[in-house]
């Protein structure tokens, strides 16, 4: 038990960085992207398009924040020698609780789009 509060420690310090160590610009507009019900949050850790039908610039800036995400996720891995799957899970479940604004997406288990 006490291995894993450590993890937990370690892991939470670790995805603060990860959110600082974003590119401001691309935090902003992810933020933005959001609150526009364009982009939603996963469980596995990444984020997709809400609507399909969304402009090209927002399936672009998804694919570029899934792209930096999975380096971080990666890289924190390999450092605490557990799967990048368990590191994306905990990270969506700390996104989704703790950075979602009331409104904002993020797709349940069964794959289904909910509001916060």
């Amino acid at each position: 038990m006490r291995i894993l509060h450590s993890f937990l420690i370690a892991f939470s310090l670790a995805i603060g960085g990860l959110t600082l160590a974003a590119a401001p610009a691309a935090a902003d507009a992810l933020d933005d992207a959001r609150a526009a019900g364009q982009i939603g949050e996963r469980p596995d850790g990444y984020v997709a398009v809400v609507d399909a039908g969304a402009p090209a610039s927002i399936k672009s800036l998804a694919d570029s924040i899934n792209r930096q995400r999975r380096e971080a996720y990666q890289k924190i891995a390999n450092e605490k020698g557990v799967p990048i799957e368990q590191i994306g899970a905990l990270t969506a479940e700390k996104i989704i609780r703790e950075k979602l604004s009331p409104g904002m997406f993020y797709m349940d288990a069964s794959g289904a789009w909910k509001q916060k």
